[in-house]
């Protein structure tokens, strides 16, 4: 392997196991907090991310986000998208990253990359984001 790829390809390596043991032990990503959400929160896109949310996440989140869906697992339970507390990461990018790349195994959040486009998953973001507490 050429000198000048192994240091890159360790730095990746790197930031995406660290970013699997932070998932895993809940807490925030780093990396996926330094992404920015490219879709400006509007009543459109908020709109619209209600439509994908009641699609695919009322099911176990709850229609009003409350965790407490009809599917809902008991352990562990949905996350509350109402109020303060993000176990992942409360930053659009750490929210983005959950959504589009689940939980991990331990968890019945799975991936919704091949679900949803990137443009559907930050509609949902804006949607969230007017779900919770105002800051």
């Amino acid at each position: 392997m050429n000198r000048r790829v192994l240091p890159v390809f360790a730095g990746a390596w790197m930031l995406a196991w660290a970013a699997l043991v932070v998932n895993a032990q809940g807490g925030g990503n780093p990396a996926a907090a330094a992404v920015k959400n490219p879709i400006p929160s509007s009543a459109k896109s908020i709109a619209d991310g209600q439509k994908l949310y009641q699609t695919n996440c009322r099911h176990c989140h709850g229609a009003k986000g409350l965790g407490d869906g009809p599917l809902a697992p008991t352990n562990p339970p949905p996350a509350n998208l109402t109020d303060a507390e993000w176990k992942h990461g409360s930053s659009d990018g750490e929210i983005f990253y959950l959504i589009k790349n689940g939980a991990g195994p331990d968890s019945e959040m799975k991936a919704m990359k091949t679900k949803l486009s990137d443009k559907d998953i930050w509609n949902v973001v804006n949607y969230i984001r007017s779900l919770g507490p105002k800051s």
